[in-house]
C-alpha cells in the first residue's frame, strides 16, 4: 500500500507591526512518517508576545509529534503558565500520521486551517474563536463585525480547545495561517496557494499579498505526496 507523506513549507512577513509575534514550528519523525506543526499568534504588539509566540509554537509541535494536537495545545499552555509570561496567543496544531486515515486539528483564537479537496475545493476546518463569530453562529448575522471580531474567547491560556480532523485521501493541501493571511487573501489567491506543487511557493504566495497588511503574516503550506 503507498505510503502518504507530506511536503512542507512556510512563509513570513512583519506586516506593519513593531514586532513579529507570528510563529511556527515543524517537527517530523523519519522512521514513522510523522509530521506535526503548530502556527501561533502572540496576542500585543511586544516583546513578550513574541516571546510566548515561539515557545508555545515549538512546545505544541513537539509534543503533538509524539501524541496529539490537542496535548500539544495543553503542553503550550503549561509551559506558558511556567514561565510567568504576561502574555498569551492565538494556536493552531495539525498532525499528519501515515497510519492514521485522518488529519487532526486543534485550536484556540484567530489561527486558522483550510484544505484543498481533491476535487479542487477549498474547505474552510476551523472557526474563530472571536465574539463576531460567535454573533454569526448564533444569529442571522453574516456580515463581518469589525468591533467584535477581534475580540479573542478562546486561547492558548484560556478556555478549552477545540478539535477536529479530515479524511488524508480526500485532501490534496493544507494551510495554517494567522489572521494577518486569513483576513487579506482572497478566496482565489488561497486556492491558487494550495494548487502550487512546491508549499514554499504557495506560502510566499500568501505572504507576499500580506506584506503590506496591518499585521503579522505568517503561511505553512502542505502538499500531499503518495510513494
Amino acid at each position: 500500500m503507498p505510503r502518504t507523506l507530506w511536503r512542507v513549507g512556510g512563509a513570513q512577513r512583519q506586516g506593519r507591526r513593531e514586532v513579529q509575534a507570528d510563529a511556527f514550528s515543524v517537527g517530523g519523525d523519519r522512521a514513522t512518517g510523522r509530521l506535526a506543526v503548530a502556527v501561533t499568534d502572540g496576542i500585543g504588539d511586544t516583546g513578550a508576545a513574541s516571546e510566548v509566540a515561539e515557545l508555545t509554537a515549538d512546545t505544541a509541535a513537539t509534543t503533538a509529534l509524539a501524541s496529539m494536537p490537542e496535548f500539544g495545545c495543553l503542553a503550550a499552555r503549561s509551559k506558558l503558565v511556567a514561565s510567568g509570561i504576561r502574555a498569551d496567543a492565538s494556536i493552531v496544531t495539525t498532525l499528519f500520521d501515515p497510519a492514521h486515515s485522518r488529519i487532526r486539528f486543534a485550536w484556540a483564537g484567530l489561527c486558522r486551517a483550510y484544505a484543498l479537496t481533491t476535487d479542487g475545493e477549498l474547505q474552510r476546518v476551523t472557526y474563530d474563536h472571536s465574539l463576531g463569530e460567535h454573533i454569526r453562529r448564533h444569529t442571522r448575522q453574516r456580515a463581518p463585525l469589525p468591533l467584535y471580531d477581534r475580540r479573542v474567547t478562546r486561547t492558548v491560556a484560556r478556555h478549552e480547545f477545540v478539535t477536529t480532523s479530515l479524511p488524508v485521501h480526500g485532501t490534496t493541501a493544507v494551510l495554517l495561517c494567522t489572521d494577518g493571511i486569513s483576513r487579506i487573501a482572497k478566496h482565489r489567491t488561497l486556492v491558487a496557494a494550495l494548487q502550487c506543487d512546491d508549499p514554499y511557493e504557495g506560502a510566499e504566495l500568501l505572504a507576499a499579498a500580506s506584506a503590506e497588511g496591518p499585521d503579522n503574516a505568517t503561511a505553512i503550506v502542505l502538499r500531499r505526496r503518495t510513494r
